[in-house]
């Protein structure tokens, strides 16, 4: 167990956190392509790493992600509208970019623009999922290239849901392959992950697997083995990959998967 320092430590992820750092280095999902299906549609309120922002896909289909609030009076730019490349608030009319620039102030002469910028941040469109770095632009790593972000997408399922726990506490679940007996015993037959899979059996008459950890540059290897025949093991080793995702080994023949899990604010995340 944790204590609570160090358990604040490495689940507070807000600006100026040290964890909140170590995510600000990596390329985040923070929502699915189809939430922003097309130029000028309804811009979508994001909540990230305690940040409160807003994207929207402007008509060049250029994506955007910005302060969620006005630099004028502090309107929420989710009422705002999305029409000529750019998000315009519904109060005054000032007008921002993707790289939100203001760019119109329709009270006010152009000269009056070019100093108003809001803080945004770069994302990309990968593998069905559009993607956050919020780091130093002299630290931003490579775009993604997970293996499902490499193949088409008829070879994969995105999903994304909201989580009512810190994002460490879901991780630890991520990796833990002694809960699958317990929690999915019953169902292992008819789930359509482990349904016919071979090494079912064993995580049914073994309760007690064994634990290894191993290092590698990306993160670790996270290995359990439980009892098979003849004195043999029947291993299973899950992926976790900085910062925060566990890719889960396939039964027998079925599709590898895994899950981001994303710090919505220090108590909330999105897997």
């Amino acid at each position: 167990m944790l204590t609570k320092e160090k358990n604040d430590l490495i689940t507070q992820t807000g600006p100026g956190t040290p964890m909140g750092e170590v995510f600000r280095r990596y390329w985040m999902p923070c929502l699915l392509a189809e939430e922003l299906p097309e130029p000028d549609c309804a811009p979508v309120r994001v909540e990230l790493l305690s940040e409160l922002l807003v994207a929207f896909r402007d008509s060049e289909g250029k994506l955007g992600l910005i302060d969620e609030f006005c630099a004028h009076r502090c309107v929420s730019l989710w009422f705002g509208r999305n029409e000529e490349s750019g998000l315009r608030c519904p109060y005054h009319g000032w007008k921002f970019d993707v790289n939100g620039k203001c760019v119109d102030v329709p009270s006010e002469s152009p000269e009056f623009c070019k100093n108003i910028k809001l803080k945004s941040y770069p994302m990309v469109e990968k593998g069905g999922v559009l993607w956050a770095y919020m780091g130093p632009p002299d630290k931003k790593p490579a775009e993604p290239e997970y293996e499902f972000c490499t193949v088409p997408s008829a070879r994969r399922f995105v999903s994304k849901r909201f989580q009512a726990s810190n994002w460490l506490q879901a991780l630890e679940g991520g990796i833990d392959s002694s809960h699958v007996t317990f929690l999915h015993g019953d169902n292992v037959d008819s789930d359509p992950l482990f349904k016919g899979a071979g090494g079912n059996k064993y995580n049914i008459n073994d309760l007690q697997p064994i634990f290894k950890v191993v290092d590698h540059d990306d993160g670790l290897l996270v290995g359990a083995h439980r009892n098979a025949e003849d004195d043999q093991y029947y291993w299973r080793i899950t992926q976790f990959l900085l910062p925060s995702f566990t890719m889960v080994p396939p039964r027998g023949d079925y599709p590898v998967h895994g899950h981001f899990w994303i710090p919505i604010n220090d108590d909330t995340c999105y897997a």
